[in-house]
């Protein structure tokens, strides 16, 4: 049995996980975009719906993974993508022919189930194909899975906004809906499974449909690791990922609100996300080359400048300035991501356990699932009452993480780890 596995593991390919990873995040991007801003300025729903029904995917996302791998279990991993891709286009398509919202929220809980099926298979695959890969090609197979998918969302947000730009959100919808069908024939691609499923392990991986709202799949570090990030408490961590998921939340959600204020058109939502993606992105890369010291400096004041970022927005009302301000939360998003993420790999890795990586994603599941709820609400009130969160709570979680990285020193560090 072990040598049938191994055998089918050393024959599989990898381009259709690839190709999967990058056409979904490309027409997701898309799609959900457009859904919002069609919902939002064309049928003009109310901010408080708008968070409901762009909320209950990420909510039913905490839950799926473990329902998904159950599925998996009795289908194996390429019927379950196959499924999956199959399912996919019909519930994206039942949103574009009835908008009323008790449908729409009945489609999304579906879509939030369907990626149960998605990314931990994915991910499965990838850690099962590392054990007989080399190290050299393991890297590879990591480096372009994470590439197709940043590259697919950032890709598709700036067609997106050429679309949207040239005829409508709704149009825009209808064309990336079209995409999500090229889903089905590469999944066939996949390699069949080996009688043993991978799945029968007790792991479950989280992964969520934003691609940068958690961490970059990396290699198997659990032999021969160094793990200098466990300097700080893991309470660094989660109280970072919670606060990047919540103001993250809040920019975005708020952006289109305050689009419709200043009576400008949809479509710069497509290129303001874009930016924020794109510049998260460069917060991360630059981050993993920080030594552990000046990660704590950039994330703790990444915090702050979150805070004064949302107060020049509440006073400076400048549709131009909002846009560029909100794109360069990016980076400092980024910042507080990198070091976020890097903390909780390390404490799985130094204590050999997944508790700390499923809390993490529960975590960005609570942040980015329920804040909309809330954001929706409180925007009927006042969009700028949004901002104020972000402004108080940041100015104290500054000063609380300050305090309990107090023992995180450079001295200490340099000395314990890089002499």
């Amino acid at each position: 049995m072990n040598n049938s596995s191994n055998s089918s593991l050393q024959d599989y390919q990898a381009w259709p996980i690839f190709m999967l990873a990058f056409i979904r995040l490309f027409y997701v991007s898309i799609f959900e975009r457009a859904l919002s801003n069609y919902l939002y300025f064309t049928i003009e729903i109310r901010e408080s719906t708008l968070g409901l029904i762009s909320s209950v995917g990420a909510l039913t996302y905490i839950i799926s993974p473990v329902l998904g791998q159950m599925l998996t279990k009795k289908i194996g991993m390429r019927n379950a993508l196959i499924l999956n891709s199959m399912l996919t286009p019909l519930l994206s398509g039942a949103q574009i022919l009835y908008s009323a919202p008790w449908f729409l929220i009945i489609c999304r809980i579906g879509i939030g189930l369907t990626m149960g099926l998605f990314w931990p298979n994915c991910l499965y695959l990838l850690s099962k194909w590392q054990q007989v890969s080399t190290a050299k090609k393991s890297k590879k197979n990591f480096a372009l899975f994470n590439f197709s998918w940043n590259s697919g969302f950032i890709a598709g947000l700036l067609v997106g906004f050429m679309w949207a730009f040239s005829w409508s959100d709704y149009l825009t919808m209808i064309i990336s809906w079209t995409l999500s069908f090229l889903l089905i024939p590469v999944s066939f691609f996949i390699t069949k499974d080996s009688k043993k499923s991978p799945v029968s392990e007790t792991k479950v991986i989280y992964q969520t449909e934003d691609p940068l709202s958690h961490l970059d799949i990396k290699e198997d570090l659990l032999i021969n690791s160094h793990t200098p990030m466990i300097v700080f408490p893991i309470l660094f961590s989660w109280l970072g990922i919670m606060h990047l998921a919540i103001s993250k939340s809040i920019f975005m959600f708020g952006y289109p609100i305050i689009l419709k204020v200043f009576d400008s058109p949809s479509y710069l939502t497509y290129l303001v996300q874009a930016g924020i993606q794109f510049t998260q992105l460069i917060g991360l890369t630059l981050i993993n080359s920080m030594k552990v010291y000046t990660r704590k400096i950039a994330s703790v004041l990444s915090i702050l400048g979150l805070s004064i970022m949302a107060v020049t927005i509440v006073f400076i009302g400048n549709i131009l300035y909002i846009s560029i301000v909100i794109m360069c939360v990016g980076l400092l998003l980024g910042f507080i991501h990198g070091t976020s993420m890097k903390i909780m790999l390390e404490y799985g890795t130094a204590k050999n356990s997944t508790k700390y990586s499923i809390r993490n994603e529960i975590l960005v599941g609570i942040g980015f699932g329920v804040t909309p709820i809330i954001a929706g609400y409180v925007a009927e009130v006042n969009v700028y009452y949004n901002y104020m969160y972000i402004i108080i709570v940041g100015l104290f979680l500054f000063i609380s993480l300050l305090y309990i990285s107090r023992n995180v020193k450079r001295n200490f560090i340099e000395k314990k780890f890089y002499r």
